[in-house]
């Protein structure tokens, strides 16, 4: 059997115990499995398939969860800010989600609306986060806004990526050095 045969038919074979698998159909994956008592390449397979669903179901599990939890906090606890661990860059609407939450004093009611813009602004900062650059990029991109407005803006989006350094270090400390086996 050619190399590209044997691959098929184990791709085959995969998709059958997947298709198994999602109806429930218990005497096929367990045919699957008898043929792979001889086959190891066929059990490897197989195992990796059952890897990818149980990982696939845990993440489902953890998202299903922090849903659930979320609107009962959101419910009961109206007042409450939840706060979720962040990975990736600081994103134009993270930084204006933030100025939403603590508003400094005495923004112009244009600042407001345009704040309300960024919200929904799902795009990375710019790389310049100096006051002009920031000043040009924010002035060309949605027209003339209070210069109070970017620099409140420029503030809140060096607090957030601060935030975000220093939570990726407190990780990357807290996972510790491994210990190591002492064999007395």
């Amino acid at each position: 059997m050619s190399p590209t045969n044997r691959r098929l038919q184990l791709d085959l074979l995969a998709a059958r115990y997947l298709e198994s698998l999602e109806r429930k159909d218990f005497s096929k994956m367990s045919s699957i499995w008898q043929a792979a008592l001889t086959d190891p390449e066929l059990e490897a397979i197989l195992h990796e398939i059952h890897a990818g669903v149980v990982e696939e179901q845990t993440l489902e599990s953890g998202a299903s969860t922090s849903a659930v939890l979320t609107a009962a906090v959101e419910k009961h606890l109206p007042s409450a800010e939840i706060i979720q661990q962040i990975t990736g860059p600081v994103m134009v609407a993270d930084v204006a989600e933030e100025l939403y939450h603590r508003t400094p004093d005495r923004l112009a009611a244009e600042a407001h609306l345009l704040n309300e813009q960024l919200r929904a602004l799902h795009e990375p900062l710019p790389s310049e986060l100096g006051i002009s650059g920031l000043t040009t990029w924010g002035n060309t991109r949605f027209g003339s806004a209070p210069g109070e407005y970017w620099a409140a803006f420029r503030r809140a989006a060096v607090k957030l990526e601060l935030q975000r350094a220093a939570e990726a270090e407190y990780q990357m400390a807290a996972r510790g050095a491994p210990k190591s086996e002492n064999k007395t």
